[in-house]
């Protein structure tokens, strides 16, 4: 399942890159981020040890894997849960992401993805996916309403 890790990382880097006029990825500070200047979805105010101007992309793809790959245990879930469990890490952070996990494959919600989430994870990954999907649609209907 390790191939599964340069998908999802290829799927965020659709999601997140903005482009020059030479097609090359740049990097943004949108005003109102919180997360300030941006470069492949990597903020510097998460990083502010990183010189977010000249990140690369095998840079990107590093602190991607260690950060949120590895601490969701995405090399051990089944696609496409994976993809839609690092997805959330990435962007809604890593302890939710697994209690979200926890409480639509349901095990115990503690915010740490071990062998029991993985296990139960497993059984049914595309529905669990689409349960998943749909928890992070009302999380965000409820954040529109609350602003």
């Amino acid at each position: 399942m390790s191939d599964n890790f340069t998908k999802c990382v290829d799927f965020v880097f659709k999601l997140e890159n903005v482009y020059d006029k030479s097609g090359n990825v740049t990097w943004e500070n949108v005003s109102g981020d919180k997360g300030g200047l941006t470069k492949y979805g990597i903020d510097q105010a998460s990083h502010p040890e990183t010189a977010i101007k000249n990140l690369s992309e095998c840079e990107a793809r590093s602190i991607y894997r260690k950060e949120y790959w590895d601490k969701v245990h995405g090399d051990l879930i089944s696609w496409p849960l994976c993809l839609v469990v690092f997805d959330i890490a990435v962007n809604n952070g890593v302890g939710r992401a697994a209690k979200w996990l926890q409480s639509v494959v349901g095990v115990q919600q503690d915010g740490h993805i071990g062998s029991i989430t993985v296990s139960a994870a497993n059984i049914h990954p595309a529905k669990f996916a689409t349960l998943l999907l749909n928890k992070r649609e009302v999380f965000y209907r409820k954040i529109s309403l609350n602003t």
